[in-house]
Formats: structure tokens, C-alpha cells, sequence
């Protein structure tokens, strides 16, 4: 099952109401989904992409996040099902399709 919360403005202001609990997260582009993440503090993680996108070509329209008790086991769970779906990982998972900017 995909993330439970729907997708918000990828802004600081959004960002600093994620839980600082851990969890995993999702980056939307364009409408759908380029990476899954765990983190140990999902406010840390969103926040440290923020930070990296910002100064890349590798810009990020929305984000999702979900508190997950084991952060590597649901995040697996969340690429797994992605892959059944669209026969592939999301594209900044998958270090073969990886954007070269």
C-alpha cells in the first residue's frame, strides 16, 4: 500500500510540519513518485533534500511521508510495490536512470 498521507507543496514551511519521527518519505515530480526514503527523522531527511535540490537541476514539486516503526522494511515495501506497478524503481532509486545533471 502507498504512502498514507497525500502528496504537499514540496516548501519549507510544509516541511517543517513533518513528524520528527522516523518514517519514510516520497518525492513527486511532474505528478508522480522519484524517490522513496527512510529516514530516522523525517523532518531531517525532507529538510536535507530540500537543501540539495535547491541547488541542483534536480527539482522536486511535492512530497509524502509516512511514520514507519521499521523505516528499511517499509521503504522495501514501498519499491517493491512501485516495481510490480510500473516495472521499474522510481527513477532516483534506480542508479541506472539516475539523472546525470
Amino acid at each position: 500500500m502507498a504512502i498514507n498521507n497525500g502528496c504537499v507543496p514540496f516548501t519549507k514551511s510544509l516541511i517543517s510540519q513533518a513528524p520528527e519521527a522516523s518514517g519514510v518519505f516520497a518525492l513527486w515530480k511532474s505528478g508522480g513518485i522519484v524517490y522513496y526514503g527512510s529516514a530516522a527523522a523525517i523532518r531531517n531527511a525532507l529538510d536535507g533534500q530540500f537543501s540539495a535540490r535547491a541547488i541542483s537541476e534536480q527539482r522536486v514539486s511535492g512530497c509524502s511521508w509516512e511514520v514507519a516503526p521499521d523505516p528499511h522494511e517499509r521503504l522495501r515495501e514501498l519499491i517493491k510495490e512501485y516495481e510490480l506497478a510500473h516495472r521499474c524503481k522510481p527513477l532516483w532509486n534506480d542508479p541506472q536512470r539516475l539523472p546525470t545533471d
